[in-house]
Formats: structure tokens, sequence, C-alpha cells
């Protein structure tokens, strides 16, 4: 058998070649069905053994029984029919002693013919009256002749038992009769040796009679407690006897039968209880028989099969050996040169392969195996220069995805199922801090700054892993090496396959900081004035909404308070807007720190400020209005080297006993702040009923009959501000201005008459005379091309687009030429409405653009949300980007979102060359403000370049 030791690491394994580990198998195989046939013949001569003792045993207490019973029988005959004869009953009734005296006579000397050793006559009253007895028989003790007779007596029956002192003699009691009364017993005693011996000749066993004796019965007595009164072959088997009780002395225990070896012979021993034989009579039979000639035929058989086995067996292991040899060295030559062919010698290979072929005419399976080899070097060759310039192409690829991968700007990971990192990209080891070594064996969670998001994390990786979850998206605070915190957008998909290394999780993480910095300040924007960070008008009439529907509901009251600050414009124009912006900041802080906690302070625009105080009434209203004049009064603005005195005309209304809504309590609150003003100013007045009805009507009837008389003589007409590329200064759009000219001849801007427009409800028919004018100047000249703005009527309307839509149809309209600009209040008055108002007008190929981003836009959700194309910045976010590097930086950042919804961005109310520089460099689309141009009557439709420099001139 070949031996080979190869080592595998430190490890050692042992070669064992195909012949010999199938020479071993079936050897193996062989012995275990020779050893098989062996156990069941020897199983088989043991059970047939064990089977014909049992039957022998059973025949043999039969006849022992038989044995003892017919003697037993003879006896009770035989003392019957001498009784008769003898007339012994007459005798023992008539008590005549010479005739029961020739009785027994007459039985003695019948002793020899009858086998008898012992004759005794009783009266029924156990009173001996007549006794024979043979030399060596003992007498019979009177306790034991008297139960004899009354068991006689009383069953009326004769009587067999078996008495042991000193000889064992079995007696029969049998009554005798006179008159058809029971008058005596005569017992006949018999020797039980010539059955016995009988039985020895007859069945070849041995016997022992075992009978209980007193404890000084000498060496009579065995470790039984008996007496052995009869014994076979006495020389021979007394020893035994002394053997079987040392091995049980239970005697019980050879109820079964046992097996014994002892002196070189084995035999079956059994006990045969007496009183199976004889009822009540104490004592047991042990059967003896010798065996030893069947077991050692058994044994002699079983070892004659043993060599026939084993002559079998070493004939089939030497033609099995011979059978498997020939076969199996070819298939060693085979194995020998198929690690050629992983070595890559296919041409060597294929040479032995051919050699090794049988050339004779009959072939087997190991020839087809060879050809198989031949054929598959041929195709390893093939797939090896294949996959050679596959190895190329895929490290070609691999080379170019690892170079994407390190060179893109977000974080890739490989995880474990267990959320252990496998590796990193140069980005994420760059972003976290760490190396891309330190990175790997790190848990993901670790990442994860806030630790009560990440059993939620671990939940749903978790998930993912176990396929209850296709992919896996979650953003959360980047914990980085250094102590930073970045904002991380994770994307956690599965891997079709588990790689060696457990890797089953790709995490691919875009760094959303700056964005988020970004929303949570356009957030604060759309709720708060930039200039003195108190809410805005939107925000203000949120939480005005929610105080008016909270008093209406609970019976409650609040005041609201309306600011415009006296002076204000004599202070921008003689120390221009700074002077103006330090101003409203001041009185925003004079009011947050005069506001109780509860208090809402808002700036609504320009000069005007609003507060709203819950749980106030007019007394309390009245003071805070008044202390805060005499504070404003008592302290003079101080700007440069001029000194300013400044007061606020305040106006008070209370929710809700002042309006039946919010526009109405609002619209009340102005009028009272408009009656301080006429009242000389830095004062307060609280809202009446009648000053309501009076400058409500004057109003509304005032600019409804201007309004009716311009629409209907197109009074209503547009100035024109143009609106440059910010790079080339080509003019690419003209923002269509709406001014009235009223009726003696004054130009109105829409701050005058929008307003009471609106209240009175006249800005839809607004809104469609300005689309038809646009329309009529767009059809006129091909060339122009126009932004026009529309109120919150249009966005609740649909009928204004049948007109748009006919211009397309009928005049050949290019559409694109005009955008309608919207505000965020235009939006949210019906957020639904308008985006199937919006959507229906963009799917006739017109744009929309956003107005006054950042100041009244509040949030990027209608930019996602609504089919806008242009944004325009408003003045309040660009005005101080010049000398604010904060103001630069939110600019920058909103340019950049904007950028990544796909907007164009319009920057508006540009006024210096540094603030257009400023924004070029950011990346604004558009220019418009006094810088280029101011609003004009004429429509700029030129295409050539206006040079931004000179524009403003």
């Amino acid at each position: 058998m070949t031996m080979r030791g190869t080592k595998s690491g430190t490890s050692k394994r042992r070669f064992i070649g195909l012949q010999w580990k199938s020479f071993l198998w079936l050897s193996i195989l062989l012995l275990s069905l020779s050893t098989a046939f062996y156990a069941l013949n020897y199983y088989s001569l043991t059970s047939q053994f064990r089977a014909q003792r049992q039957a022998e045993v059973t025949a043999l207490r039969h006849h022992i029984r038989g044995l003892f019973t017919g003697t037993s029988d003879r006896l009770i005959r035989l003392g019957g029919a001498l009784a008769s004869v003898a007339n012994l009953g007459d005798a023992l009734y008539r008590r005549n002693p010479d005739k029961i005296a020739a009785a027994v006579t007459d039985y003695a000397s019948l002793r020899y013919e009858l086998d008898l050793r012992q004759i005794e006559l009783y009266t029924i009253d156990a009173n001996r009256v007549g006794s024979w007895t043979q030399s060596g028989a003992g007498k019979l003790p009177e306790e034991f002749i008297r139960r004899a007779i009354k068991t006689v007596k009383d069953e009326e029956r004769p009587l067999s038992l078996l008495y042991c002192q000193p000889t064992c003699l079995i007696y029969a009691f049998v009554p005798i009769l006179s008159s058809g009364k029971n008058v005596g017993v005569v017992a006949l005693g018999q020797s039980i040796a010539d059955f016995i011996i009988d039985f020895r000749l007859i069945t070849g066993a041995d016997i022992a009679l075992a009978v209980p004796t007193n404890a000084n019965a000498g060496s009579e007595q065995s470790q039984w407690g008996v007496k052995v009164a009869a014994l076979t072959d006495a020389a021979k088997l007394t020893a035994l006897l002394q053997h079987l009780s040392d091995l049980y002395p239970n005697p019980s225990e050879l109820d079964q039968g046992h097996l014994l070896k002892w002196d070189n012979a084995h035999y079956d021993v059994n006990r045969v209880l007496l009183n199976e034989i004889i009822p009540d009579q104490p004592g047991f039979i042990v059967l003896i028989s010798d065996v030893s000639q069947r077991l050692n035929d058994i044994k002699n058989a079983l070892h004659d099969d043993m060599l026939m086995a084993l002559g079998s067996l070493l004939a089939a292991e030497l033609i099995l050996l011979y059978l498997i040899r020939v076969p199996l060295w070819r298939l060693g030559q085979l194995t020998r040169t198929l690690p050629l062919l992983a070595e890559g010698a296919y041409d060597q290979a294929r040479d032995r392969f051919s050699n090794h072929r049988k050339k004779a005419r009959f072939r087997d399976e190991i020839d087809f195996l060879y050809d198989s080899a031949i054929t598959l070097s041929h195709q390893l060759e093939e797939n090896s220069l294949t996959l050679a310039a596959k190895n190329s192409e895929l490290a070609k690829e691999r080379d170019f995805i690892q170079g994407l991968l390190d060179s893109a700007q977000v974080l890739v990971l490989t995880q474990t199922r267990h959320g252990i990192i496998r590796a990193g990209n140069n980005f994420a080891a760059m972003l976290t801090g760490y190396t891309p070594q330190q990175l790997q064996g790190q848990r993901f969670i670790d990442l994860i700054a806030d630790d009560n998001a990440k059993p939620e994390v671990l939940g749903k990786l978790e998930a993912l892993c176990s396929h209850r979850l296709q992919q896996m998206e979650h953003e959360h605070e980047l914990a980085c090496k250094d102590k930073k915190r970045r904002q991380i957008v994770w994307v956690h998909t599965l891997l079709h396959q588990e790689y060696i290394d457990d890797t089953v999780v790709l995490s691919v993480g875009m760094d959303v900081t700056e964005r988020v910095h970004a929303e949570t300040q356009m957030r604060w924007l759309a709720n708060h004035d930039s200039l003195t960070s108190l809410a805005n008008r939107h925000r203000f009439i949120e939480d005005l909404t929610h105080a008016y529907d909270k008093v209406t509901r609970t019976g409650g009251s609040a005041a609201l308070l309306v600011f415009d600050l006296d002076h204000f414009k004599e202070v921008n124009d003689t120390s221009g807007h700074a002077a103006g912006d330090a101003l409203l900041r001041m009185v925003a802080d004079e009011l947050r720190a005069r506001a109780r906690s509860s208090d809402i302070i808002a700036r609504l625009g320009g000069d005007e400020f609003a507060m709203l105080m819950p749980q106030t009434d007019g007394y309390g209203a009245e003071i805070f209005a008044n202390d805060l004049n005499e504070r404003l009064t008592s302290t003079p603005f101080v700007f440069g080297d001029k000194r300013y005195r400044i007061g606020a005309s305040i106006g008070i209304a209370f929710l809700p006993q002042h309006g039946a809504n919010i526009q109405e309590v609002m619209a009340n609150a102005d009028i009272a702040m408009y009656e301080a003003k006429k009242a000389g100013r830095s004062c307060a007045r609280i809202f009446a009923d009648d000053q309501k009805q009076l400058q409500m009507l004057t109003q509304n009837v005032y600019w409804k009959d201007i309004l009716i008389h311009a629409i209907a003589k197109e009074h209503l007409f547009f100035h024109f501000q143009p609106m440059v590329d910010a790079i080339t200064g080509k003019t690419l759009f003209n923002e269509a201005l709406l001014r009235l000219r009223m009726p003696d001849g004054r130009i109105a801007l829409p701050g005058e008459f929008l307003p009471s427009a609106e209240r009175a409800g006249f800005n839809y028919d607004i809104d469609c005379y300005v689309v038809q004018a646009a329309l009529k100047i767009l059809l006129a000249d091909p060339r122009k091309r126009l932004f026009v703005n529309l109120s919150t009527a249009a966005l609740s309307h649909s009928d204004w687009t049948d007109v748009l839509a006919q211009a397309v149809k009928d005049q050949h309209l290019v559409s694109d030429r005009l955008v309608f600009e919207i505000t965020e209040t235009a939006v949210i008055a019906d957020m639904e409405k308008a985006r199937q108002i919006t959507n229906k007008v963009t799917s006739l190929g017109f744009q929309f653009a956003v107005d006054d981003f950042g100041a009244g836009f509040s949030s990027l959700y209608y930019l996602k949300h609504l089919p806008v194309k242009y944004v325009k910045l408003d003045q309040s976010l660009i005005k101080d980007i010049v000398t604010n590097q904060e103001d630069r930086n939110f600019v920058r950042a909103i340019i950049l979102m904007i950028h990544a919804y796909g907007k164009t961005i319009v920057g508006e109310g540009v006024e210096e060359e540094a603030t257009l520089e400023l924004l070029r460099d950011m990346g604004v689309d558009m220019i418009q403000g006094f810088y280029i141009s101011r609003p004009q009557k004429n429509c700029n439709s030129s295409i050539a370049k206006a040079r931004p420099d000179h524009a403003h001139s």
C-alpha cells in the first residue's frame, strides 16, 4: 500500500491509493459478511439446542411425575385389594386381634411379590393395631400418622405421602371400610429407589431428590437446608450438587434451568417442586442432564464453519486484489497526469494520456475517461487563453471602478451582515477622518452620532440582510474622528451574492450638510425677517389665524397692534438705507425687550411692525403702546453725526370683536393706525366701528370706479425693465410692470391701487387684462419676450388660460416667449388648484417664474412640485452680499440648491457693479435692476449685447 505524506500549513495528511482503499473497504465488507454468517449460524445452533433442551426438560418433568403417580396409584389399589380379600374391615370393626395379626402376616408374606417395605394398620383413631417393617425402614412418627389419617378420614379418599427418615419411602394411606363406615387405615410403604433407577435407565438423566430436614441432620444437610434423599450416581454427582449449591444459594434460581460446566463436562440443571407431583409435599427434585457431547458437536460445527469462511474470505481477497489492481493502476496513471493540466502543460499531459490508452479491441470506462481527459485538456487550454484575456479586461475594469470610487464625492462602504465595515473609498476616509485601514473592522453603527437612532438603524439593517427589505434609506449625523458632525443620507443595498469575507451590504452616503444648513436657514427665513430676525408677514398671519380660532372657540380675547414708524422715510432719504436698517433693528430690539414671552412680534414689511398680545384687553394694549412710544421718543436715534426723533403710530384692534376674519381684523388695525397718524403721530388708537365704515367705503368706491374706467379705456399699461444674461449682457426678457394712468394724468404704481382692487374683488379682472395685453404685444412683435406678474386670483380661477390656448392654436404664438411670475401667497392660497392651473399652462408651452424668492416664497417644496423654470432672488437677499460674508455664503448655498433643481436664477434689484460681479461669480443666470436699466416705456427687443457697465446710463 502506497503512503505519502504532504504538508498543508502545519498539518500532515496521509495519502492512501484508491487500489488499497477499494481493497480495504471490500475486505471489510467480505469480513463483515463472513462474521455475520458465522454469528447467524452460531445463533441458529444455540437456539436449536435451547429449544431441544426445553422440550427434553418438559418430557423429563412429565416422566418423573408419571413415575410418582404410577407408584402411588399402584400402592392405593394394592391396599384396597388386600383389605377387601382379608376382610380386614370386619376384624377392625370387631376389634379381633388375632384376625388382624393374621392379616398383617398375610401381607408380610406377599412383600417380595408386591415390593413393599412397610405395612401398618391403624384404627380410625390413629391407634396402631398391626405393623410389619422391613429392615432399614424407620418407624413413622405419630404426628405424621395422625395428620395422614385425619386427612383420609376428612376427605374420605386415599392419600399418598413421601417420608424419608431414614430411607425415602412413598406411602399410600388407604381407608378400610366396614358396613359402609371407615373403621381404619392401612399404610403401605415402598422405596423410591426402584423407579428412580428406572428413570435413569429410561431417560439417561440423573436425578436428585431433596427433602426438608432438621438443622441437626449432620452431613445429610446441604447449603439449601434440605436432605438429598435419593441421588443417581452418588459418587459422581454428590460433589456436583455441592458445587451447584455454592453457585446458586437459592435453589429457585434453577427453576428455569441453567447450563453448568464442571469437571470438564457441561450439565443442564433444572428443578421440579415435589408439590407439583404430590400435593402439599415439601422438597424438590433436581434434574441433571449431561449435554457435553451436544455442546462439543455445536463447537465443532462452528469451528468448521469458521475455517470454511476464512478460506473463502482469503480466496475472495486474492481474486479481488487481482481484479482491481490493473484498472486502478491505469486510474493511478491518470491521476498522476491530471496535475499537468493544472500546471498548463497540456501537450505533455495529452502525450501521457495517449500512451496509457488501451489499443485492444474491447474498451472499458477507463478508456472513455482517458478520451475525456484528452478532450478536457483541449478545452482547458482554450479556456485558459480566454480566461487570461478576460482577466486582463477585468483588471482594467477593476482599476477603472476603483478610480471611480476613489474620485466619487460620495461615501462608499461595504459591510458584513453583522455590520462590520470591510472597505471604504477615499472620500469616506477623508470625510470621517479615518484612514481606509482604520475604517476596516469598525462597526457601521459607531459612525451614527445619534445614540437613540442606533437601535432603529440596526433593526433595519438586520431586516435588509434577511431580505425583508429590498433597500434601506436613512439620514443621520456622521460621527467624525475629529468630533465634528456631518449630515449624511445613507442608502443601503443588499449585494447579489455573499462574498468570502461575509460582505453582503453596499452602503452609499451623500454629504448633505451644506444643503441641510441652507434648508434650515431657508426655513428660518421663510418665517422670519432677515433684517430684524422677527417673524415675517407669512408667519405672523399663521399665528394670527391660530390665535383667532382659539379665542373664537374658547371665548377669550387678544389684542393686535400694528406699528408704523414715524419719520422713517426721512431717515432713509437723508442717511441712506444703512441708517434705515439700523433703525428697524433698534425698534425690533426694543419690542423684544418689552414684550412678554407669550407675545408674537413681526415685521410686516418696510417700516411696519405688528404684535399679537394674547389675553390682553384695551387697557393693557394702550399701556404697552404708550410706554413704547415714550421710550422711543425719549431716546433719539443716532446714526453717524445725525440725530433723529422717532416714534410710532400704533393701531389697536381686538380678536374677535373687530373682524369676522383675520383679514378684516388686520384691515381694522391698519385703519386705527392711520387714525393715529392723523392724530399727530407717536400715539396709539383703538379701532372704532364708525372709522371702518367711512374708510372702507371711501377707498373701495374710489378705486373701483377708477379701475373700471381704466380697463374700459385701456388706461392700464406696462413699463418694461430688461433682464440680461449675466455673462454676455444680452437682453433675454423684459419684465412688464403694470402702471395706471389716473384721470389727472398722474401715473399710479401697483402698490396704490392693487390692495383696494383685491379687497374689492377686482384683481382677477386685472389679471385677465394683463394676460391679453401681453399677448397683443408679443403677437405684434415676434422678437419680444416678456415676464408678467399674476395675482392670487389667477391661480384660483382657470378661465384666463383659455385665451392662451386660443392664441397658441390660432395665431401660432411661440409660447416660451411669455413667462408668468407668481408669488408664494398666490400658491399657498390653494395649493392643489395652483398645481392644476400651472400644469395646464405649462402643457401649452408657457413657463412660470417664482418672484421674491427668499422673502415671501417659503420652501423648496414649491420648486419641486410646481412646474417653475425661473427663480427670482429677492432684493433683500442680495443687497448686502458685497459687505456681509454670511449673506454671501447663504446666497451661494441657495444658488447651488436652485441649480440642483434645474432652475434658471434671476438676480433682481442689482444696483451696483460689485453686486453684479459677485452674482456672476456665484452662477446667477440673469440680472435685473437699476444698475442695468430702470423701467422704461418702450420694450427693449434688441438682440444686441447690452454692456452692463454702461446700462445704467
